[in-house]
């Protein structure tokens, strides 16, 4: 018969195996878990960039479909009232999302924008009801820009004026168009320069190389 010593040893030997084999058993789990999770992470991401493109491409639609023509009706009732307050040479900055150093004609806005204001307002709203989503990072930013950004940007440029009446009476403020508006039209002077700085990159360069040495110093 065995003696308790040697029965509470070999308790204790089984005892050890159960532990680690369940130390191994919880590490095994653990990893998967970390596959899992990993994978389930890389599936959402791959969701969501693919619903973030279809949401741009249905914004991109939207604005060739619906923006554009009330851009058309808009401009072609402002050309047969013979208005002006669109076509006065007006100089402005966006800073911190306000319009800021404009040189625009309030008497002149006061006076006209309220001939043209359901043109205008269905106009720049139907701007805004495009540029939201790209704001708040639902639709994609990439396609948006490439497939709409040089008529967007051309277009709230020529109507800044409007956006700062409806701000200056308090009207509508416009936020997203004003920021989707930043962000683009810079992004469009920063790729327009980059010929521009390659350029004078390339110069300083052969200017360095081109440099006129003393006799006797040329290696």
């Amino acid at each position: 018969m065995p003696s308790p010593s040697s029965l509470y040893h070999g308790l204790h030997q089984a005892l050890e195996l159960l532990y680690f084999a369940s130390g191994i058993t919880i590490a095994v789990a653990a990893i998967w878990g970390l596959q899992q999770l990993r994978i389930t992470r890389q599936i959402a991401r791959t969701n969501a960039k693919r619903e973030a493109l279809k949401f741009a491409a249905e914004r991109c639609q939207y604005y060739a479909e619906v923006v554009v023509p009330l851009k058309a009706k808009m401009v072609e009732e402002y050309d047969r009232l013979g208005l002006r307050f669109l076509s006065n040479h007006s100089k402005w900055a966006i800073q911190d999302g306000e319009i800021v150093k404009y040189n625009f004609e309030t008497k002149l806005l006061d006076a006209e924008v309220p001939k043209l204001f359901n043109s205008i307002v269905y106009y720049l709203n139907a701007l805004e009801a495009f540029a939201i989503p790209f704001v708040a990072s639902v639709a994609d930013d990439d396609l948006g820009y490439q497939e709409a950004a040089l008529s967007f940007c051309s277009s709230v440029k020529l109507s800044m004026p409007a956006f700062f009446q409806m701000r200056r009476k308090n009207a509508a403020r416009y936020e997203s168009t004003i920021k989707l508006y930043d962000l683009w039209n810079k992004r469009m002077l920063a790729n327009a320069s980059i010929p521009t700085i390659e350029s004078m990159t390339e110069l300083v360069k052969s200017v360095e190389k081109e440099r006129i040495k003393p006799i006797g110093t040329e290696q």
